[in-house]
């Protein structure tokens, strides 16, 4: 199985409770691979209200790649929560994050792997409530009817309503028509059942009609970032993920109104974190979690008034401790000199700049209110300071486009690599993105390419930043295309989905899993045309979304369209003043802007000497039970992250990435045990033996643990150069002494080892293993040795010498117990 660690769900900071001693059981799905759901905010704020509760455990679940889920349907085994391995349908409550509708076949998927009925009327009280939050929650009719209820805006304002709600049904035993009665009495809970959609002939959306005592459904608001608690004690995960760093968000919302931006309308208005209470959060998640990287998480970081003071704050503190700070949405007219030089105290993490449309005129359509001469501006300064590689990232297909505009984009691109000073060597990394209509924005009537005009006018572009220092990458058009069918879809696609699912659609969000054909089949056997969802809306039409209201008025969005027309710009209410987009109510909703400050410095830090002696420690550790699954590069961040939580006082390397000074001596494979793994470590002070093996046992990963601590007077060789001794169990009986006693007698015992891509290889085993002891037909002890090329490894050694199959051999428990 590819990456393993993925489902091993024992991560540090992970919740364990007793399932007997609460109330509610959660799961919280989100339906992309656990790299993706690893990497959202949402999913972790929600795990950490929840799990505060003294009765109420929440759980996570992720989308199986597809060797799992192949895994699972062979052994007819039903998908399961990371925490405690609890089967899905075996919860009350299943949480649906839906970050991008591109994960809609995988949460049918999950549905299916749970034994969960895929629609909500073929539910009934002895199955989970299903209910979904996240921004495509605002036009969720492609997916309604396979769920109870969807939570519109802010999650941490609702969810224990929610909670509450769920809780009080499962103990009463309800109905599932008492359940939606019950949520929908919930401010900012859309019950999907409650309402009627009806359709004309051609598919055409006619009306919504309630069915309860709603007619519009309000999104949730939370007024103040500082009202709730968010947990200092993140997950941390188990391997790699896409954003692996300690993310803190430090506002919500924004106010520049560029007209194409979903998030820029539904999140608003905007709502600052106090910056000394960011500071704290950052220093406690910090020691708890060990990540060498910390995010300022906003839409635009650029904009938050403290941001000098924060930055100065943060890097005053993280700058010690060899962590770098990057800030991933940053515009290019907010970039200051002071900022770069805050940010490049560890590293340069990357920079990146938005132009979004090459030319000014289509800047302006898109109210993106940024002008080329502060675009290269930034980008001179970022140049000046050192940073080398800039990202950028461009829309194509934007309402009144033409081949001009397009054209500016490759125009630009080089404009800014020819600002960088002569005699540097800078690189671009441009993102190419098409543009979708998406609800509740002013573009949200205009039309979308089809799939062929998409793939032509992205593929010209891309041909045009074919030059040196220059790299492109681009969301396929295939996904953009279905991406925009469900981004404006109705109910009519939940047949579609379904079709899809059935034809094996999955992961449709990744590029090497995406199929088109499967998806046009199974829109024509639903008998849609997908195409009629691309197509200009009328403004009198009744759209699938008018039920939902994310508190930007319908008048504003016309308005901000008319504007777009003529090439008008519409200023940013922090400094205009309000633009009346109907979000605000000046009472207990407004902009809540936090004011610009210095913050306290950090207490001085022991003086030590500028270089001081190295402390070098041997430490001598075991790696069993769920450690065996973790890769040697998994192991190594791990163990990385532990030391940065022990507080030991740690050497760093020089250079870009400074990271602890460890040595690792030999890489076991994944899924063998040992009692005799080696690292050497190097601190800037001594520490007793004894208490370096108490301090690190406290913080390592489930199933890592140090047996042994040894002050290394100067360098030593590696150990472990010659061999290893082996203990090997076996699940059934597979060794038998005479097989043993006939390989010990040969003196040459030639095997081939099959090496993909390259030449097989012959190698004799006989001169490689030094022992053999068969201990009974399911045990026995392997003295193996290695040579500078051509080993063999411990399961390729006794497949040959016991005729084992690939399936006999992955089964055994192999436990490296002393390295020679």
């Amino acid at each position: 199985m590819q990456r393993p660690t993925r489902y091993l769900g024992r991560e540090i900071n992970a919740v364990l409770k007793d399932p007997r001693a609460v109330a509610l059981r959660v799961a919280l799905l989100f339906p992309d691979l656990y790299e993706v759901g690893m990497s959202h905010q949402g999913l972790g704020l929600l795990y950490g209200i929840l799990n505060r509760e003294p009765r109420i455990w929440a759980e996570r679940a992720y989308a199986p790649a597809p060797d799992l889920e192949s895994e699972l349907r062979a052994r007819r085994q039903p998908l399961a929560s990371l925490e405690s391995g609890t089967p899905l349908g075996d919860f009350d409550l299943l949480g649906v994050s839906l970050q991008y509708e591109l994960g809609y076949t995988n949460l049918l998927n999950m549905l299916d792997l749970s034994g969960v009925p895929m629609l909500a009327a073929d539910r009934d009280a002895t199955h989970p409530a299903v209910i979904g939050g996240g921004p495509v929650c605002f036009n969720p009719e492609p997916v309604a009817p396979f769920f109870d209820a969807f939570v519109l805006g802010d999650g941490e304002e609702v969810i224990l309503e929610v909670a509450a709600v769920v809780s009080a049904w499962k103990a009463r035993r309800g109905s599932r028509q008492e359940l939606w009665q019950a949520l929908e009495e919930l401010d900012g809970v859309y019950v999907p059942a409650l309402f009627q959609m009806e359709f004309d002939a051609v598919g055409a959306l006619q009306g919504i009609t309630p069915r309860g005592p709603r007619s519009l459904v309000k999104k949730r608001f939370l007024d103040d970032l500082n009202r709730i608690p968010v947990s200092a004690f993140p997950l941390v995960p188990s391997c790699q993920i896409i954003h692996d760093r300690l993310n803190v968000e430090i506002s919500r919302g924004c106010t520049h109104g560029c007209r194409y931006c979903q998030a820029g309308m539904i999140y608003r208005p905007v709502r600052e974190r106090d910056p000394a209470a960011a500071l704290a959060w950052v220093e406690e998640a910090l020691a708890a979690t060990g990540f060498e990287e910390v995010s300022l998480l906003t839409l635009s970081v650029g904009d938050y008034r403290p941001l000098a003071g924060l930055l100065k704050g943060l890097m005053d503190r993280l700058s010690p401790a060899r962590v770098a700070l990057s800030l991933p949405s940053l515009r290019a007219d907010t970039l200051s000199p002071e900022m770069m030089e805050q940010i490049q105290r560890v590293r340069r993490t990357g920079l990146t700049l938005a132009p979004e449309a090459g030319s000014a005129r289509l800047r302006q359509v898109i109210n993106k209110n940024l002008s080329e001469d502060a675009i290269m501006a930034s980008a001179q300064r970022a140049f000046a300071a050192g940073w080398q590689l800039l990202k950028l990232y461009f829309m194509i297909g934007l309402p009144s486009e033409t081949p001009e505009d397009r054209e500016a984009i490759p125009a630009l691109a080089r404009q800014i690599l020819a600002a960088a000073p002569r005699g540097s060597r800078p690189r671009l990394n441009v993102s190419l993105s098409s543009f979708i209509p998406k609800p509740h924005t002013p573009f949200q009537w205009e039309r979308q390419e089809d799939l062929e005009e998409c793939r032509r006018r992205l593929h010209g572009v891309k041909d045009r930043l074919r030059q040196k220092n220059m790299q492109s990458k681009w969301n396929a058009a295939a996904q953009t295309w279905l991406e925009g069918v469900f981004s404006r879809g109705d109910r009519r696609l939940a047949p579609v989905l379904m079709e899809a699912h059935r034809l094996g659609c999955r992961l449709d969000a990744w590029s090497e899993h995406m199929r088109v054909e499967p998806w046009r089949e199974a829109f024509h056997t639903a008998g849609v045309d997908p195409d009629f969802y691309l197509r200009e809306r009328r403004l009198d039409e009744v759209l699938p979304w008018d039920h939902i209201d994310c508190g930007v008025s319908r008048e504003f969005l016309l308005e901000e369209r008319a504007r777009a027309a003529q090439g008008l710009e519409t200023p940013d209410c922090r400094q205009a003043g309000c633009q009346d987009c109907g979000v605000c109510d000046h009472e207990r909703l407004d902009l809540r802007l936090e004011e610009a400050r210095d913050l306290p410095t950090p207490a001085p830090r022991p003086h030590q000497p500028a270089e001081p002696e190295p402390q070098r420690y041997r430490l001598t550790y075991a790696k069993l039970d769920e450690a065996r699954w973790l890769g040697h590069l998994e192991l190594v961040g791990a163990l990385y992250r532990s030391l940065r939580r022990s507080g030991l006082p740690l050497s760093f390397s020089a250079g870009f990435h400074p990271l602890p000074r460890v040595s690792f001596h030999g890489a076991l494979a994944v899924g063998m045990e040992s009692l005799a793994e080696v690292m050497d470590v190097e601190l800037t002070a001594p520490v007793p033996e004894a208490e370096l093996v108490t301090v690190l046992n406290r913080v390592l990963p489930p199933g890592v643990k140090i047996l042994e601590a040894r002050r290394l007077a100067r360098r030593q060789a590696a150990p472990g150069r010659e061999g290893a001794v082996y203990e090997v169990e076996s699940p059934e009986p597979l060794f038998t002494p005479q097989a043993a006693a006939d390989f010990l007698a040969q003196e040459e015992f030639l095997v081939t080892r099959r090496r993909p891509g390259k030449e097989d290889q012959r190698l004799d085993l006989r001169g490689l293993v030094a022992g053999l002891t068969v201990l009974d037909p399911g045990h026995l002890s392997l003295d193996l040795r290695q040579q500078d090329k051509g080993n063999l490894k411990v399961t390729e050694a006794l497949a040959a010498i016991f005729a084992l199959d690939d399936d006999q051999a992955r089964d055994l428990r192999i436990v490296k117990i002393k390295s020679i």
